[in-house]
């Protein structure tokens, strides 16, 4: 496909996409649409939001998408795709995408100030890493969860539509100019729903969110991953946010092992 997006000055704009074969996707994006958006969101068609084309040339892709769950409970959701372990939905086993932590910390800032603004009383999270695609670019999925009630609700399509836009149309984030980004840290530890990470990064205008590695992945963390996870981001990452009371004593130093392999510093949070 190779689309290649430019913004002004020759700098690359983010690319947003949905698929009109999705309930939420198709309707976050008639809002956005409604919003005149100096974006306009793609609609790619494609069966499913995991299947959506990944060959573009931007710095980022944006994803519209429903979020799943088997508890069902209503919640707003953004995260990078990619796998700790096996590829049950998509992309490689073992293999992240590249993360874009001060995007996403853009995204989950506007999410919140446009989930208080329209009144909608549902928890917004960053979710740990999981599912495909595998992009040659950074890439992140913002959702609605969990059911199809939610899924057509008008009001949340509009929170995600507003925080997209702006997001995408803002150059800083919180009290930070250009010339002093947010530090992007990787985070280890909790559950699938980084409740504590995602409050860290509403909270602390110097800290973006990388990759998240849940406690339930942390067995199958190895050097590969973890340098994956390092690696892997827009951002220098040189430090590991811990969970203290996400993580056992054997995890802890697992990852203070590989921290010490891969010279990053460690800390407990």
């Amino acid at each position: 496909m190779h689309n290649h997006v430019l913004g002004f000055v020759g700098v690359m704009m983010p690319v947003i996409l949905y698929t009109s074969n999705n309930i939420a996707s198709r309707l976050i994006a008639q809002k956005l649409n409604a919003l005149g958006p100096q974006i306009k969101p793609i609609d790619t068609k494609a069966p499913s939001v995991l299947d959506v084309p990944t060959d573009f040339d931007t710095d980022c892709i944006i994803v519209l998408s429903t979020h799943k769950s088997k508890a069902g409970i209503p919640m707003l959701t953004a995260h990078f795709p990619g796998n700790w372990g096996k590829a049950q939905m998509g992309g490689e086993p073992r293999t992240l995408n590249v993360a874009h932590g001060s995007m996403l910390k853009r995204i989950i800032i506007e999410m919140e100030n446009a989930r208080i603004k329209h009144g909608l009383d549902w928890p917004l999270f960053i979710e740990a890493d999981h599912h495909g695609p595998l992009a040659k670019v950074p890439m992140i999925f913002v959702e609605i969860g969990s059911t199809e009630k939610e899924w057509s609700d008008e009001n949340a399509a509009m929170v995600v539509a507003e925080a997209v836009n702006y997001a995408v149309s803002k150059q800083d984030i919180g009290n930070n100019t250009q010339n002093s980004k947010p530090e992007t840290v990787f985070c280890i530890g909790g559950g699938h729903y980084a409740r504590e990470f995602t409050k860290l990064v509403l909270e602390k205008d110097d800290i973006a969110i990388g990759h998240i590695c849940p406690k339930y992945a942390i067995d199958s963390l190895d050097d590969d991953t973890f340098r994956q996870a390092i690696e892997k981001n827009v951002d220098k990452v040189t430090r590991v946010l811990v969970l203290k009371d996400g993580t056992n004593a054997k995890q802890k130093e697992k990852v203070k092992m590989l921290c010490g392999k891969f010279e990053v510093r460690y800390e407990e949070f």
